[in-house]
C-alpha cells in the first residue's frame, strides 16, 4: 500500500515536470518563430522588438492579478489556465496577417508566462524536501530542457515546414499540458475564507521591504537570456547572414548551461552566497553580450549565449530562492510575482532600446551598451547588497510577518 501511495505521488510529480518541459517547448518556439515571422512580413527592427516589449504593459496586470487568484484558489487552477492561454497564442498565430493579430497572439503567450512561472515556483517550492535551491533547481532544468527543445525544433520546422506547422505544434502541446494539470500533486492548502481583494493587498506588503528591490533587480537579470532570444539574437543572427535552423539552434544554447546547473549546481545557491552570486551573474551577461555583438563567428557566438544562459540561470535560482526565503505557503505566489517583476521590466525595456540602438547605431553598439550596464551592475554588487539587503534579524523574522 506504501509503495502504491509512493508511485503515485512520483508520478504526480512526474506529471507535474513534465508539464513544465511542454509549455516551454511553446515558448521556446514562439521566441524564435515571432521574430521570423515578423521579418517575413517586412516588419522593422523596432516594430519587431515593439512585439516583445508592449504585450509586457498587459502581462503586468495579469502577473499580480494571476498571483492573488493562485494564493486564493491554488495553483493547480492557475496553471490550468495558463496552458488554455498558451493554446489560445498559437491558434491566434494560425491566422494572423497583421501587426495587431500578432500582438494579441504575444499578449496571450505573454499572459501565459506571467502566471506560469510564478504558480509553477509556488508549486514545486512546497514539494517535500528541505533545500529550496534543489527543488527549484530540479524545475529549472526542466524547464529550460524544453525551452532548448523548442527553440531548436522551432526553427527546423520552420526551416522544414513553414510557419503554419509550427503553430499547430504549439497548439497541440499545449493540449497536453492541460490534460497533465489534472494529475498535479496536492500540497498545502490555501487559507479559507479570504477575498481575493485582501490577497492581492499583499502586494504593498512586500513592494515597501527594500531587499525585494533587490530581488527585482536579480529576476531582470535572469530574464534577459530568455529575451534576447525573443527579440536581439534572431534579428543579429539573421542580418549576419545565418538562416532560419541555424538561429533557432544558436538561440537554444542558451539552455545548455542552465540544464546542468538546475540539476548538479542548485545546491550552492543559497541565501549566504547572494551577493557573490549576483556579481557573479551580472557580469557573466555583461561580458556575453559584448562578445556577441563584437563577434559573426559561430562558435564564438556560441560560447557567448552559453554564458549568458549559465549566468541567468544562477540568477533565476537566486531569486526564486529569496522569495521562498522571505514568506509562507499563504503568500509565496505573491512574493514569487513581486519578486519576479524584473521579468516584467526587462522584456518591456531591453528589446525597445536595444532594437533602436541597432537600428540607428548598429548592432554591436547596441550590444556593448547592454553589457556595460551588467557590468557595471557586478562592480557594484557589494555597495548594492550593503544599502539593501535586510539585517540578518530581520530576515529572520520577516516571514512572519509577511503572513499576518
Amino acid at each position: 500500500m506504501f509503495m502504491r501511495t509512493g508511485g503515485a505521488a512520483s508520478a504526480r510529480v512526474v506529471a507535474l515536470y513534465a508539464s513544465g518541459f511542454l509549455w516551454n517547448v511553446c515558448m521556446g518556439a514562439l521566441q524564435v518563430l515571432v521574430p521570423l515571422y515578423g521579418l517575413s512580413l517586412g516588419y522593422s527592427i523596432v516594430t519587431i522588438s515593439s512585439l516583445v516589449s508592449l504585450p509586457v504593459l498587459i502581462e503586468l496586470i495579469v502577473r499580480f492579478g494571476g498571483s492573488a487568484f493562485s494564493d486564493r484558489f491554488g495553483e493547480r487552477r492557475t496553471l490550468r489556465a495558463c496552458f488554455l492561454l498558451m493554446g489560445l497564442a498559437g491558434t491566434t498565430l494560425l491566422a494572423a496577417d497583421r501587426y495587431l493579430l500578432i500582438a494579441v497572439a504575444q499578449s496571450l503567450a505573454f499572459c501565459s508566462r506571467s502566471t506560469f512561472w510564478i504558480s509553477i515556483q509556488s508549486l514545486v517550492s512546497q514539494l517535500p524536501g528541505a533545500h529550496h535551491g534543489k527543488k527549484l533547481g530540479r524545475l529549472s532544468a526542466w524547464n529550460y530542457a524544453g525551452g532548448f527543445t523548442g527553440l531548436t525544433l522551432g526553427g527546423v520546422i520552420l526551416g522544414l515546414m513553414g510557419f503554419a506547422q509550427a503553430f499547430t505544434g504549439i497548439i497541440a502541446l499545449s493540449a497536453a499540458c492541460l490534460l497533465l494539470s489534472f494529475t498535479f500533486p496536492h500540497t498545502e492548502p490555501k487559507p479559507h475564507g479570504r477575498k481575493l481583494v485582501h490577497v492581492a493587498s499583499g502586494i504593498g506588503r512586500f513592494l515597501v521591504q527594500r531587499h525585494i528591490w533587490l530581488a527585482v533587480s536579480v529576476s531582470f537579470a535572469a530574464a534577459l537570456p530568455s529575451v534576447m532570444s525573443q527579440s536581439m539574437y534572431p534579428l543579429y543572427l539573421a542580418f549576419i547572414g545565418y538562416r532560419d535552423q541555424w538561429i533557432g539552434a544558436l538561440s537554444a544554447l542558451r539552455t545548455v548551461g542552465p540544464i546542468a546547473i538546475g540539476f548538479a549546481l542548485a545546491g550552492f545557491i543559497t541565501m549566504s552566497r547572494r551577493r557573490q552570486i549576483y556579481a557573479l551573474g551580472m557580469g557573466g551577461l555583461g561580458l556575453s553580450l559584448i562578445v556577441t555583438g563584437s563577434m559573426q563567428d559561430f562558435a564564438a557566438i556560441a560560447v557567448a549565449i552559453v554564458v549568458a544562459g549559465c549566468a541567468g540561470s544562477f540568477m533565476d535560482l537566486l531569486y526564486q530562492v529569496e522569495a521562498t526565503e522571505f514568506s509562507h505557503a499563504g503568500d509565496r505566489t505573491m512574493a514569487m510575482a513581486v519578486s519576479g517583476l524584473g521579468w516584467i521590466i526587462c522584456p518591456l525595456v531591453m528589446p525597445l532600446i536595444m532594437g533602436w540602438l541597432a537600428q540607428n547605431y548598429g548592432f554591436s553598439i547596441a550590444f556593448a551598451a547592454a553589457g556595460v550596464l551588467f557590468l557595471s551592475l557586478a562592480a557594484a554588487s557589494g555597495a548594492l547588497h550593503r544599502r539593501l539587503e535586510p539585517r540578518a534579524a530581520a530576515v529572520t523574522l520577516e516571514p512572519r510577518s509577511l503572513s499576518t
